[in-house]
């Protein structure tokens, strides 16, 4: 894992596919700055702020989650920042938890499909302790749009259609002309794959419209625009 520079005042880290680590995003203003994702683990959040202070940077004021899924939440609990989640992400936070995480419940969940075999099994390489798993909520909630003025840097952190998830946020950083998506333009994992090609097609239109040159994607390298819309094309 590493930090990467993006634009004067925008970083991200590396994902790893061997535990589903997501990207997580760093947006640095002149007053504050900001945090994207939470991350899936107390050690992921741990990473972070190691590198975050190896290169200088200050701590994040404000953590701003994308959607709900473990990979991008169950750091929450290490993160020591105001935490910013849509509504549904932390009805979903709630729901998580009340879940007892022992190898016989982790099973139960498999069964009744309140949880996937991929999440389960990346879940088990992230925490070969259960026991060390917290589920938190956010401590600030919106329904549609946030804004976030960092001094020389705005983060606006908005509700957008997603076959992914619906709680899905996107935040945009337009003095860098730079988006942070998550994984918002995936199809629906907990829908056994199933893409909604309304909300695809609803994404699209709204990400056409923002002006933004680069965006941070979850699980892979910053994708341009025209890459994105391309790839969400395809499916109408």
């Amino acid at each position: 894992m590493r930090l990467n520079r993006l634009t004067e005042n925008i970083y991200y880290t590396e994902c790893d596919s061997n535990s589903d680590r997501p990207v997580l995003g760093y947006i640095n203003g002149d007053r504050c700055s900001v945090m994207v994702d939470a991350g899936n683990s107390g050690n992921h959040v741990k990473d972070y702020n190691f590198f975050l202070t190896q290169q200088g940077l200050k701590k994040p004021k404000y953590c701003i989650i994308t959607h709900w899924h473990w990979d991008h939440t169950y750091g929450l609990h290490a993160v020591d920042a105001e935490t910013i989640a849509h509504t549904k992400t932390n009805q979903e936070l709630v729901r998580m938890s009340s879940w007892e995480f022992t190898d016989s419940r982790m099973k139960e969940r498999l069964i009744s499909g309140e949880e996937i075999a991929f999440a389960d099994e990346h879940i088990r390489a992230e925490y070969p302790k259960l026991k060390e798993i917290k589920v938190v909520p956010a401590l600030i909630t919106f329904e549609q749009k946030i804004v976030l003025d960092c001094g020389s840097i705005t983060c606006e952190c908005m509700h957008l259609p997603s076959a992914h998830s619906d709680d899905s946020v996107a935040v945009f950083v337009p003095e860098e002309r730079v988006i942070f998506l998550g994984d918002i333009y995936n199809d629906g994992f907990y829908q056994n794959h199933y893409r909604d090609l309304e909300k695809t097609k609803q994404l699209y239109q709204e990400l056409s419209m923002i002006d933004f040159e680069l965006a941070v994607v979850g699980h892979s390298e910053p994708v341009r625009k025209d890459n994105i819309l391309n790839f969400l094309h395809r499916f109408f």
